[in-house]
């Protein structure tokens, strides 16, 4: 089975890929990279589930990111709708190419900025980074 962990964003979704369960690799890639890469495993006769953080479910400002500065928050709110936007138009592709996918809210204590817990639980000691850390967490519950 692969499991593709995706952190939506609206330039390059951070993308870890899971094979069996284990941590292969970890990469940004856009919606057309993305696709691509998901049509270059349809060769292998393995199950494949996309593990997709619900960038959706927030609300475009919430209070760990309102600064009080309406410069600022509507800064935050138009990244956030960017991102919500590039999740949408990913699940279009995958619904239309009968892709199958789950949703996980986003979470608190995801190993975006945990790297240590990160490389404890996945053993991964290559490069990476929050987006890529992040994918990993919703691609590790996608394997769960």
């Amino acid at each position: 089975m692969i499991v593709l962990g995706v952190d939506p964003d609206s330039d390059k979704h951070g993308v870890a890929v899971y094979w069996d369960g284990e941590l292969c690799s970890l990469t940004e890639r856009n919606n057309c990279e993305l696709l691509k890469y998901i049509s270059s495993l349809s060769g292998f006769d393995v199950g494949l589930l996309l593990s997709i953080e619900d960038v959706c479910a927030n609300n475009f400002v919430y209070a760990r990111n309102n600064k009080g500065n309406k410069s600022v928050t509507s800064k935050i709110a138009m990244s956030i709708g960017r991102c919500q936007q590039a999740q949408k138009e990913l699940m279009m592709w995958l619904d239309f190419y009968e892709i199958k996918y789950v949703l996980h809210k986003p979470q608190k204590g995801n190993w975006s900025k945990n790297k240590a817990q990160f490389e404890k639980v996945t053993g991964w000691k290559d490069r990476s980074n929050e987006d890529t850390r992040s994918a990993a967490y919703f691609g590790w519950l996608g394997c769960k």
